[in-house]
């Protein structure tokens, strides 16, 4: 294999999929096993915000949101630098809702967490979060090139 830039973004990309597949199957937020009877679900959208709103623990809310958010995030930033056919908005966020909704439906098939929608609200939009980083990183650097 050729190390190019290409390669390497590649080398990343799969080193950060395996990181999410750690942290979403492996490891806690206070860095316990996940037991695997940890299974549940639930299906009501926009839970987490009302909760963020309306609950004394903000903080907590607010995590909870800020860090499904940017879980995805590096995901929307390079996956269209991994190939020229992933370039395009619509399919970086559809393939960010599907990991997302992949990693949440293992969760319930392994017990290993909570099947959330909210969580694949805000996983999606952080790989869209991260799509628009590197859309305007994109244009600085076609501006830089031309100076």
């Amino acid at each position: 294999m050729r190390i190019n830039r290409t390669n390497i973004i590649r080398i990343i990309f799969m080193v950060y999929i395996c990181a999410v597949f750690t942290l979403t199957f492996i490891v806690r937020e206070t860095m316990i096993l996940r037991n695997p009877d940890s299974r549940g679900v639930i299906l009501i959208p926009f839970r987490e915000f009302d909760a963020f709103l309306h609950q004394p623990n903000h903080r907590f809310w607010f995590m909870q949101i800020f860090l499904n958010v940017l879980m995805l995030v590096p995901f929307g930033f390079l996956f269209p630098l991994i190939s020229e056919r992933f370039k395009s908005l619509p399919l970086t966020v559809f393939s960010g809702f599907v990991l997302s909704s992949s990693i949440e439906i293992m969760q319930y098939i392994t017990g290993r967490g909570v099947t959330e929608i909210d969580d694949v609200i805000n996983n999606t939009a952080g790989a869209f979060v991260g799509y628009l980083m590197y859309a305007l990183v994109r244009e600085y650097m076609k501006k830089r090139e031309y100076v």
